[in-house]
């Protein structure tokens, strides 16, 4: 039996309302891609000086570890010569690495929650592994002695990240998808 236009139209109208969960889900997928890229911008941005910043003041603080107590990075910067500026050139791009992947995992995680809002279970899926790897990506940014305001939008990242992924296959948001589907088919 072929469906009239009236009975699909009433079909498609009795989709369910879209759950607490899923719109939460897209809150969070943002605020990780936001947090991810704010923290990139700052990267590029800051170039080779806020490498050289980062590198000074990870080596004050590091030195008596080295055993390198009363030396301050000024004084290792002038002995060094062209040493400094390969260690700063190599933070540099470094960072600038780091930031450039998170910039593409922030799309990726964009992207996917778009196709999301409908609880698709292979846009799930996909924020899901987007989610993971930006966490991962954001642990070894805050772990390596991230420069200024670097550290706490990572964990940011990191945090929202970890929300991400959990929402992705909240209990309602599972209902939805179901509900979602049965509702379009004849």
């Amino acid at each position: 039996m072929l469906s009239s236009p009236a009975t699909t139209a009433s079909t498609a109208s009795t989709a369910p309302p879209r759950p607490a969960a899923l719109t939460a889900l897209l809150c969070t997928t943002a605020a990780a891609a936001l947090s991810a890229v704010a923290a990139a911008v700052l990267v590029f941005t800051g170039g080779s000086a806020l490498a050289a910043e980062n590198v000074r003041s990870v080596f004050d603080e590091l030195a008596p570890e080295l055993g390198l107590a009363g030396m301050e990075a000024a004084d290792v910067e002038a002995l060094s010569g062209s040493l400094w500026q390969e260690v700063v050139d190599a933070r540099a791009s470094s960072l600038s690495a780091r930031a450039g992947i998170a910039v593409c995992l922030a799309l990726w995680l964009v992207v996917s929650a778009v196709f999301a809002r409908a609880a698709a279970t292979w846009a799930r899926v996909l924020i899901t592994i987007g989610g993971v790897l930006l966490v991962l990506l954001h642990l070894l940014v805050v772990a390596d002695y991230p420069p200024g305001a670097v550290g706490p939008l990572g964990w940011v990242a990191v945090a929202t990240g970890l929300a991400t992924v959990v929402l992705c296959w909240s209990p309602a948001g599972n209902r939805y998808a179901r509900a979602v589907k049965s509702a379009r088919l004849p």
